[in-house]
């Protein structure tokens, strides 16, 4: 797969961003300190996927996240439920989650408190552009789409890790050759096994949808206007 323009995908990590370039027959693996310079980086880009909540829930969870742990079935648990607005600036995780709460009727997860400042980062740069050039996605739905299905072992197992690169390196023409290289040039305190292959797996999925043909689908399958969403290569459910 190559794309006919420039396309990135991205996904938080210890070092800040890591970014997967698809730029013609070149596939290469990045790290930024913030997602500012993600954008300018790749300003010619005609695609960026971000594996990062863009707009966030004022009065209840987002449909779009409860819609995509439906669609993905078994690997569902992958998919976590942003803060909502009010508690996105919250300075500890209890007074987040009692504001999320308040909001919601839901507390929220320590992983999505804890994310809450790479949240402001995209929010920053996106505002609330739903389908603009940045738009948001999620890994693992793009893993089922290459797999014709949710993967049942979560990428953190060794045969998750390997059903996911062989998935892929057949997408991909250079993708195990990208992600060791990227295993070379950063150490996993800077970027992890996961935080590769989901960059990788966004790239792909932004490459389809540059190229003639190409398409990527979102949950809620019609949002509103004003409504955040998902995108992600369709795939058809068992």
């Amino acid at each position: 797969m190559a794309a006919r323009s420039p396309v990135v995908g991205v996904d938080a990590c210890p070092a800040g961003w890591v970014a997967t370039v698809l730029d013609h027959d070149d596939a290469r693996i990045e790290t930024h300190r913030d997602f500012a310079a993600v954008a300018d980086t790749y300003a010619d880009a005609k695609r960026v996927l971000v594996d990062i909540p863009i707009g966030l829930p004022t009065t209840s969870r987002r449909r779009c996240d409860e819609d995509a742990s439906d669609l993905l079935g078994c690997r569902g648990i992958s998919v976590f439920y942003p803060p909502s607005a009010a508690a996105i600036d919250c300075d500890d995780y209890e007074t987040a989650s009692e504001a999320h709460r308040d909001d919601v009727g839901h507390g929220i997860s320590r992983q999505a408190f804890y994310i809450g400042e790479k949240i402001r980062e995209v929010a920053s740069v996106v505002g609330d552009d739903y389908d603009g050039r940045i738009r948001e996605a999620h890994p693992e739905l793009c893993f089922a789409a290459l797999n014709g299905q949710p993967i049942a072992y979560a990428k953190s197992t060794a045969r998750g890790r390997r059903l996911r690169r062989s998935l892929l390196a057949d997408a991909l023409d250079g993708a195990e050759d990208a992600y060791e290289q990227a295993r070379d040039d950063y150490p996993l305190s800077d970027a992890g096994r996961d935080d590769l292959l989901d960059s990788m797996v966004l790239a792909v999925a932004a490459a389809g949808a540059a190229v003639a043909g190409g398409s990527l689908t979102t949950v809620p399958a019609e949002p509103d206007a004003d409504e955040p969403r998902i995108y992600y290569p369709p795939f058809e459910v068992a």
